[in-house]
């Protein structure tokens, strides 16, 4: 019998190792995510996992990628400048690997919404460190696809951004690994880091807000549908601490801003 180890840490899947893989449960943009995942294959991009199909019980299978996925409190190695500067970069070959992807027709992804009009890319939308894998040679690897969508660089930009920098309050911040982060100087370091245009740099604290936004709204409403994993996330309080970034957010702002200038 082929054994089976639990991986935790997910609010929305189930995850176990088998081998050298790991098998997941599935959902109607599982399709969509695996052409993404063969296309990065054939480029060459190797921040993300490989896809196999899908096994005898109808889960996916992916590559068990080696290394150290972000646990919270993180480690002090995954908060520092250094760190932060090579999410960024990662995240900039993530979308530049894209280059010459359509989604194949009739195949849909997960999303919170409809897609916005001036898509450029398939967003991640939670690259934060609880989906990023810290490989033994230093180089990173994003996993957890199900919630990757159309919309733009500086949307996704915005998130990791949110979540790295991180623009969480003082208390979180070190409840989580950091220890008082320059956020100012964090968020323009990545905004070097990732190479974003001034016109993208002059909205990237508004697009951060209205990511935070989003993703309450989004949370909000998969639960309010009947979506378990939401449902549970809204009932064990997780949506406490975005609200708490939002006052954050507006407190700061105009320090923020003036960073990226």
């Amino acid at each position: 019998m082929t054994t089976e180890i639990p991986l935790t840490g997910g609010n929305v899947s189930t995850v176990v190792k088998v081998g050298t893989t790991v098998r997941r449960n599935v959902g109607p943009w599982t399709p969509a995510v695996h052409a993404l995942l063969r296309h990065f294959e054939t480029v060459g991009f190797t921040g993300s996992p490989r896809v196999y199909g899908l096994d005898d019980q109808g889960r996916e299978i992916l590559e068990f990628v080696e290394g150290v996925c972000g646990e919270y409190p993180l480690a002090p190695h995954w908060t520092t400048d250094e760190a932060l500067h090579t999410v960024a970069t990662m995240l900039r070959m993530f979308h530049d690997a894209q280059a010459g992807f359509v989604t194949p027709p009739g195949m849909r992804w997960r999303s919170f919404g409809p897609p916005p009009r001036d898509s450029q890319v398939i967003c991640h939308h939670d690259a934060a460190p609880h989906n990023v894998v810290w490989r033994p040679d230093g180089t990173l690897c994003m996993i957890d696809f199900d919630l990757a969508s159309p919309g733009t660089r500086l949307y996704d930009v915005a998130y990791s951004a949110w979540t790295w920098i991180p623009l969480f309050s003082d208390r979180d911040s070190q409840t989580l690994g950091w220890n008082y982060p320059d956020r100012p100087r964090r968020l323009r370091l990545f905004a070097d880091a990732y190479g974003l245009l001034p016109h993208d740099r002059t909205r990237l604290v508004g697009t951060i807000r209205k990511r935070i936004v989003d993703h309450i709204e989004g949370i909000r409403r998969m639960a309010a549908a009947g979506d378990p994993a939401f449902v549970r996330i809204v009932r064990k309080g997780h949506l406490k601490r975005p609200m708490r970034d939002l006052r954050l957010l507006d407190h700061e702002r105009v320090v923020l801003e003036r960073a990226l200038m």
